[in-house]
C-alpha cells in the first residue's frame, strides 16, 4: 500500500500558489467606483437637463398665463367701445416681470402735401420678462421674444368702398406707471372724462400713415395682409422703428378714437 503525499504550498517563494500575488480584491474596488462614478454622472445629467427642462417650461407658462390676461384686457377695453361702459379691470400676475405704461406709440396721418392732419401720442401697456414681452397698443397687442414680434390681436382697421376707417385705442397712464415683482396686478382702464371729438373726418385723400412703435414689423406685416394699406417700402426703410403706409381707399378717411386712464394696482 503506497503512502499519499500530502501536497505542500510554499509561503513567499517562487512556486506554488503565492497569496501575495491574489490581486481579485482590487480588481472588485476599481470596478465598483467606475460603476459608482457613471451612476453618479448619469444621474446628474439627468437632474440638471430635467432641471432645465422643468424651468422652461414654468418660464413658457407664466408668459402663455400673461398672454391670456391681455387677451382678456383686449376684450373687455373692446366692451367698453361697444356699449359705452365706464371701465373695465383685468388682473395679471407679475411671475418675476415688469408692467409698465412707459413705452409711447405715436400715430400720424398726413395729407398729399404732406401736412399732418391728425396726430396722437399715447402709452403702451408693456409686460416684460427676460427677453418676453406682450404689450397692448392702439387698439392691437403683441407678444414679442427677443428681436421679433408677432400681432396676436389685430386692430379694427377697415379700408372698403372709398372709405378708411381706423379706430384708436389711446392708453394714459394713471398713477404709478410702473409695477415689478411677484403677486397680482389689477389694470383698470376707464374712459377719460374729457377726450375731444369722438372721431375726425380727415377730408378727401390721398393720405400716408405712420405708426411710430416698438412693434413697427409686426405693424408691417399687419399692413401687408390687409386690403386697403400699401407699404411705402423707402419711407419705411428710412424711417427709424416706424411703419409708413398709403390709404388706397381715401376717398375719406375716420378716425375714431377712444381715450382710456389707465391705471396698475395691487
Amino acid at each position: 500500500m503506497s503512502r499519499r503525499r500530502r501536497p505542500t504550498v510554499s509561503i513567499g517563494g517562487t512556486g506554488g500558489c503565492a497569496l501575495g500575488g491574489d490581486d481579485r480584491g482590487v480588481s472588485d474596488v476599481v470596478g465598483y467606483v467606475l460603476v459608482f462614478s457613471l451612476i453618479t454622472i448619469t444621474i446628474g445629467t439627468v437632474f440638471a437637463v430635467g432641471i432645465t427642462g422643468v424651468e422652461d417650461r414654468r418660464e413658457a407658462e407664466r408668459v402663455e398665463n400673461v398672454e391670456r390676461a391681455f387677451d382678456v384686457f383686449d376684450d373687455n377695453v373692446r366692451d367698453v367701445q361697444r356699449y359705452d361702459d365706464p371701465g373695465r379691470s383685468t388682473e395679471i400676475r407679475l411671475s418675476g416681470g415688469t408692467l409698465s405704461l412707459t413705452e409711447t406709440t405715436t400715430v400720424t396721418l398726413r395729407n398729399e402735401t404732406g401736412d399732418v392732419v391728425l396726430q396722437r401720442e399715447h402709452r403702451s401697456l408693456t409686460y416684460a420678462n427676460g427677453d418676453a414681452t406682450v404689450a397692448y397698443e392702439t387698439g392691437a397687442w403683441f407678444r414679442g421674444d427677443g428681436d421679433g414680434a408677432v400681432m396676436r390681436s389685430e386692430p379694427r382697421f377697415v379700408a372698403a368702398g372709398d372709405r378708411t376707417t381706423l379706430p384708436l385705442v389711446l392708453l394714459y397712464p394713471v398713477g404709478d406707471a410702473t409695477a415689478r415683482g411677484d403677486g397680482t396686478v389689477q389694470v383698470g382702464a376707464s374712459r377719460r372724462s374729457t377726450i375731444g371729438s369722438d372721431y375726425t373726418d380727415a377730408g378727401d385723400g390721398p393720405y400716408e400713415l405712420r405708426i411710430d412703435s416698438t412693434y413697427a414689423d409686426a405693424w408691417e406685416r399687419y399692413f401687408d395682409r390687409t386690403d386697403g394699406f400699401d407699404v411705402n417700402e423707402t419711407a419705411t426703410e428710412s424711417a427709424d422703428g416706424a411703419v409708413v403706409v398709403d390709404l388706397t381707399d381715401d376717398d375719406a378717411v375716420y378716425v375714431p378714437r377712444i381715450a382710456l386712464d389707465v391705471s396698475l394696482r395691487r
